[in-house]
């Protein structure tokens, strides 16, 4: 096997590996669907009964979480669009966190996700987000001599495959509002790292290199419920 694929040409093998990975990730999340319905990670048992989501967690796996994810991989407990938390009751969670997920919806659905993300939250739950901020990209736009390339992967998503494009865009006026709208009470920063559950190895402590500083990307807010 090894042979034929020397023998062709790299243009060839790129551009039907690229189809095949068309074709390999809806037959992978299929089976995957199918084969939760009969095995489950374990999900996480939590001293005082506390449940957490981690929608859109990609390949990060926190013990404490439930992972969801339209990825199939061998931690998600629910491989499925986060939009749709159908299997957790109203009023049942008590924190979601969902870092670089909600600009990968149109901004006509943004509202509509936040509010189911709402109903499944108990009071005084806490939906902690992280966002491309687009005040923080427009200062590295600039500061880049409006060399459009600095920011082009953060705003647009990485569009290598289905689920990796940017749809919206939010700066913290725009999400405080979206937030408030929904009905969550109260609204905060929060920092990464400053506790167990704000560490994550994912996009919300991700900077830029800009002269000798570096940026920040994301936006860190969380709502209460």
């Amino acid at each position: 096997m090894e042979s034929v694929k020397r023998l062709l040409p790299e243009s060839f093998r790129s551009r039907y590996r690229t189809q095949w990975s068309l074709i390999n990730l809806p037959i992978r999340t299929a089976y995957g669907k199918l084969k939760r319905h009969f095995v489950r990670p374990p999900f996480p048992k939590l001293e005082g009964g506390e449940t957490y989501l981690h929608l859109g967690c990609g390949m990060v796996n926190h013990e404490k979480f439930i992972n969801v994810d339209g990825l199939p991989a061998p931690h998600i407990h629910y491989i499925r669009g986060i939009d749709n938390l159908s299997p957790f009751g109203s009023n049942s969670i008590d924190l979601i966190y969902a870092s670089h997920c909600l600009e990968h919806f149109s901004h006509l659905k943004v509202s509509d996700v936040l509010a189911e993300w709402f109903r499944v939250l108990k009071d005084d739950g806490i939906l902690r987000l992280s966002v491309p901020d687009f005040d923080l990209l427009l200062q590295i736009y600039k500061e880049n001599n409006n060399e459009i390339e600095y920011i082009l992967d953060v705003l647009m998503g990485g569009q290598d495959y289905k689920y990796n494009f940017h749809l919206t865009m939010f700066n913290k006026l725009s999400l405080e509002r979206l937030l408030k709208q929904v009905g969550f009470k109260e609204t905060r920063e929060w920092l990464p790292g400053s506790c167990e559950l704000t560490t994550f190895e994912d996009f919300s402590t991700y900077k830029v290199q800009v002269g000798q500083k570096l940026i920040p990307i994301s936006l860190n807010i969380e709502a209460v419920k």
